[in-house]
């Protein structure tokens, strides 16, 4: 074999070589099994780590270590996809990613986007806020100031007849911090009406007094109890009849949304 035919062959196995290393790094997402572990790095920079779920046309969900918290990536968002490897825990992988957590009882300023009240709302609706002040980790932002907060009702009583006072009650259970959504648990929010005791013994005994002005007038004495008696029952008639205090969040409401359990988030 001539030395140019060597050098030739030797370029095409250079090229073989590399085309089927740049092959491994781009391996399709779709042709890698459920519970795969992988790292997906989006455009951004924000890596994620996990084990694959589910791949959708527009979604990448990954499941953390024990399965439970979930984290879900826009395709359109995500640069490069691949396989946690041994070398990927090696020291020198550490420094190119770095892994913060939020911890737990970190409170959110959030800004409410929907409009909730008890006599409209049901529960599972879903109820959305966006985060009005950054958090910063170690001098990085990880939840920077417009991210999404997503949650739903979890309670609702509307006020009325026998049923008592209103109720309102939600909760956020996801993340969305750019292409990038996370579970997440905090605290839920709970609203009950204020008591009308107060009203109520006004309303009462107003009937009872104009009862016994109506019996005294047509019956003297006896016809004053009797009035007062009827008098009362009406009172009474017209509290449960009528209508209490509903509980309305208008959006724009700013909320203190404070995290239940820690989150990570890993970033270049």
């Amino acid at each position: 074999m001539t030395a140019t035919r060597m050098g030739l062959f030797l370029t095409g196995c250079a090229l073989t070589a590399l085309m089927g290393l740049a092959c491994t790094r781009t391996e399709a997402v779709e042709k890698m099994p459920e519970g795969t572990e992988v790292t997906v790095v989006t455009q951004d920079g924000t890596l994620v780590r996990g084990k694959i779920a589910k791949v959708e046309p527009e979604l990448i969900t990954l499941t953390g270590d024990r399965g439970t918290a979930r984290t879900e990536i826009a395709r359109t968002s995500v640069k490069e996809v691949k396989r946690v490897t041994p070398a990927d825990d090696a020291p020198a992988a550490a420094t190119r990613a770095r892994t913060l957590t939020i911890p737990d009882s970190t409170s959110l300023d959030v800004e409410l986007n929907t409009s909730l009240a008890s006599d409209t709302s049901r529960v599972e609706d879903a109820v959305r806020g966006t985060v009005s002040s950054p958090v910063v980790i170690d001098e990085v932002t990880v939840v920077p100031a417009g991210s999404t907060l997503l949650g739903h009702v979890t309670s609702v009583q509307e006020s009325g007849k026998i049923k008592g006072r209103a109720e309102l009650g939600f909760a956020f259970t996801r993340l969305q911090v750019g292409p990038v959504t996370y579970d997440i648990s905090t605290k839920p929010f709970f609203y009950r009406a204020e008591g009308t005791k107060k009203e109520d013994a006004v309303k009462i005994g107003i009937g009872a007094a104009a009862g016994a002005i109506v019996g005294a007038i047509t019956g003297g004495k006896k016809g004053a109890a009797i009035g007062t008696a009827v008098g009362a029952g009406g009172g009474t008639a017209v509290v449960l009849a009528t209508d209490g205090d509903e509980i309305r969040l208008a959006s724009g409401r700013t909320l203190k949304v404070s995290l239940t359990d820690p989150l990570i988030i890993r970033t270049r």
